[in-house]
């Protein structure tokens, strides 16, 4: 090792019996650490993989590295929280049900976890609080079975409650066992750090596999890392833990976010990953405060447009990959675009041409930095219309666009979206509600697809003409109501009924779905004028024009 770095961090291999038992093993989860997190199947994953070895005879078992920075008392833990944690909990519930008849194992035990708290939760007090009433203190477990939503709630007694059954299983030969195993074979490597910057450089490095933490982790403790005074730290913490009540609230999960500012940020298709190309740009060499409030903004810009409430903003909550057009609209608030309608009506043109042209994402990728570019260059809509139209030609996106409006549209993924911004546009300027295109909303075939079972359509339909409209957009529309699908088949006479306004579950029925009670009967006429009608309406919703294909 260079000598410059012997006093700036001493690797060690440590049992848990070391870990936990040193005379100066007393340990601290700081402030910018998230709280305690493991799921089951974490809990199930850890136990297994022990458990395994010791049946296997193993030498040992590595639990991962765990970074702390030296204090004065205590270290503090930059990694391996979750891990510690829970070999805490486990260590607790062993302590209270299951060694009593073993006075040796059991003092060694106690020792481990009673003696002045050897883990302290500093995440927030609420937690450290709730630690030691529920696990450290005595391990309170339920006289009932608590919910799905009690247990994802509290992950302390979660976990506490998996470790319960599982040692419930063992006989005490197995437990004597699974305990000197634990103890004495499980090995973590103990990284201690004299300087905290160090300590967060080496703990990013090593969470590039994905120990403990994702990316916005790595930035919070990066950024947090650059702070010397508590003050300083408590400001950063504040901000923090206001944008994850944000992101709750809007339901979108941090390490998105980023991501949507890191496509603001770069305007270009990121090299490196989202931790390395945020750290790397100008704007995050600031002062962390002024970093992180710059990221508030930006989330309160997103948040404008998760609360929009318009037919054109709610068409893009159906697109399959979400990440663009977020990242777009709020480049475009931050940047006070003031043609912000112009602009969603070209995005909207934009993403649902190539959907249904048959493109995936990745043909738009580059389109979609261009116009965050234009978008920083203050650039008016006509030039981000060209960027977009130009690359639709180059594409041939109308010509495959009008062939696949023309083909067989049921099972398309863009065929419900589509019948859903069409329903959006009869409304009339009144008040919209988000048609939720869920398992509950049925793309329902007016010509039924066992239109032979029923003598009015084997009257009306050859074969030869239900195969080539059966599938077709003209033959489609909304439909939910369990009875209402139930009746899916039926004769057109008893549909129209369903179609008409009420449903027989009561479910109102769609006002696309609604046009059709106005026909006598449902023939090939009839899907011919109706297809032509919805193509007449994506060319006013997108405004394109759609080329004629003769059926």
């Amino acid at each position: 090792m260079p000598e410059d770095l012997t006093g700036i961090f001493k690797p060690e291999a440590k049992t848990i019996m070391k870990i936990f038992g040193d005379a100066d093993s007393y340990y601290r989860i700081p402030d910018y650490q998230r709280p305690y997190s493991w799921n089951g199947e974490q809990i199930e994953q850890m136990w297994d993989d022990i458990y395994s070895a010791m049946e296997a005879e193993e030498e040992s078992y590595f639990l991962g590295p765990a970074i702390f920075i030296e204090k004065k008392g205590y270290f503090e833990v930059v990694d391996g929280q979750q891990r510690l944690t829970t070999i805490t909990i486990l260590f607790c519930v062993l302590r209270d049900l299951h060694l009593q008849d073993d006075k040796k194992i059991i003092n060694v035990i106690k020792s481990l976890v009673d003696q002045q708290y050897r883990l302290r939760l500093i995440t927030q007090l609420h937690y450290q609080n709730q630690f030691e009433d529920q696990i450290l203190d005595a391990v309170k477990f339920p006289d009932y079975e608590p919910s799905k939503k009690e247990l994802k709630d509290n992950k302390f007694i979660n976990t506490a409650l998996i470790f319960k059954e599982k040692l419930s299983k063992l006989n005490s030969s197995q437990l004597s066992s699974f305990v000197s195993f634990l103890l004495n074979k499980v090995i973590m490597i103990s990284i201690v750090c004299t300087k905290q910057h160090f300590a967060i450089k080496l703990f990013q490095v090593l969470n590039t596999r994905g120990l403990d933490l994702d990316n916005s982790d790595l930035i919070k403790s990066h950024l947090y890392g650059t702070l010397n005074k508590e003050l300083d730290q408590q400001k950063f913490m504040t901000t923090w833990r206001e944008i994850e009540t944000l992101s709750k609230q809007i339901d979108e999960s941090l390490e998105n976010l980023f991501t949507f500012y890191e496509y603001y940020l770069l305007a270009r298709n990121p090299k490196y990953s989202l931790f390395e190309e945020l750290t790397a740009t100008k704007d995050f060499k600031r002062d962390a405060n002024k970093v992180i409030f710059s990221f508030k903004e930006f989330v309160g810009d997103f948040n404008e447009i998760w609360q929009m409430q318009s037919s054109l903003t709610y068409s893009f909550w159906y697109i399959p990959n979400q990440v663009f057009w977020k990242a777009i609209l709020t480049t475009a608030k931050i940047e006070k675009f003031k043609e912000f309608e112009g602009l969603c009506k070209e995005l909207r043109k934009m993403f649902y041409a190539y959907w249904i042209a048959g493109y995936t994402t990745s043909k738009i990728k580059q389109l979609s930095f261009n116009i965050i570019a234009l978008l920083k260059k203050k650039k008016k809509l006509t030039e981000i219309k060209k960027e977009i139209d130009d690359k639709m030609t180059a594409d041939y996106v109308v010509k495959r666009m009008s062939d696949n409006l023309y083909d067989d549209a049921y099972g398309e993924v863009w065929a419900k979206p589509l019948l859903a911004l069409i329903e959006y546009n009869q409304t009339d300027g009144a008040k919209i509600t988000y048609i939720e295109t869920d398992r509950k909303l049925h793309v329902d075939h007016i010509l039924p697809e066992k239109w032979g079972a029923t003598n009015y359509w084997k009257n009306n339909w050859s074969q030869e003409k239900a195969a080539l409209w059966l599938n077709k957009l003209g033959n489609l529309t909304l439909l939910s109501g369990k009875k209402n699908i139930a009746a899916s088949n039926d004769s057109f006479p008893k549909k129209r009924g369903i179609y008409k306004g009420k449903g027989l579950d009561g479910t109102t029925a769609f006002l696309i779905s609604q046009k059709i009670m106005r026909k006598k009967d449902w023939t090939e006429t009839e899907i011919r004028d109706r297809h032509k009608w919805i193509i007449e309406q994506t060319e006013k919703l997108l405004d394109l024009k759609i080329k004629r294909i003769s059926l």
